[in-house]
């Protein structure tokens, strides 16, 4: 099968960062308390940069100097625990697997190579526009002569289960991310998984 990943939120961890890359950038005057940094986990991306005090008109400066400020501190962040094991799995039974991110093809290489997940992967698409993951979904597949009927997205937002209905691809929402699972489920996709461990399961039955 062909399987297309979402990073931030999906196989990375890297909720912790970003929310520091973007109190930097936006020098807020005093860091998020414990309880306002778990409010905002859960919301999707745009709810989060909001939160922190970020415009819309700024969203697209902020990104590309967060992604600057994000490749100093790629060492600090972490696959979520079992997906390792679930890519080399996933990889090892055949299945086709790439990455689309809003994070850069940079980020997400380094971070790769530093968790020996790189042999894994057939294409990264890297620097997509917090709007623009249905063209770059699109892109991905045209590049690389895919048909989006056969692809999986998965993804821990609302707006990837919303680019994969857009493009025409199946979808499978992951609840270990940035969007509550309830609000994922709304949007019907064609699956859940609460755990890594539930993709092995999800592939298996499909």
């Amino acid at each position: 099968m062909i399987i297309i990943l979402d990073f931030d939120g999906t196989i990375a961890d890297s909720f912790g960062v970003i929310v520091d890359v973007f109190e930097t950038i936006t020098k807020r005057p005093e860091k998020l308390t414990d309880d306002e940094a778990n409010n905002l986990r859960g919301l999707p991306l745009l709810q989060i940069l909001q939160g922190l005090g970020v415009s819309l008109w700024q969203v697209p400066f902020l990104l590309a100097r967060g992604r600057k400020m994000m490749a100093s501190r790629i060492d600090e962040i972490k696959p979520f625990v079992g997906m390792p094991g679930v890519l080399e799995k996933l990889h090892a039974e055949g299945h086709e697997l790439f990455i689309m991110s809003s994070n850069s093809k940079r980020n997400i290489k380094k971070f790769l190579k530093m968790h020996h997940l790189n042999t894994y992967f057939v294409d990264i698409k890297g620097g997509v526009g917090i709007f623009g993951k249905p063209r770059a979904l699109r892109r991905l597949i045209r590049g690389n002569k895919l048909l989006a009927p056969d692809c999986f997205y998965i993804g821990d937002e609302t707006r990837d289960i919303e680019a994969a209905k857009l493009v025409g691809t199946k979808s499978i929402a992951v609840a270990w991310g940035f969007s509550r699972q309830e609000a994922l489920e709304m949007l019907e996709p064609t699956a859940v998984a609460t755990d890594p461990s539930d993709l092995i399961r999800i592939f298996e039955e499909i």
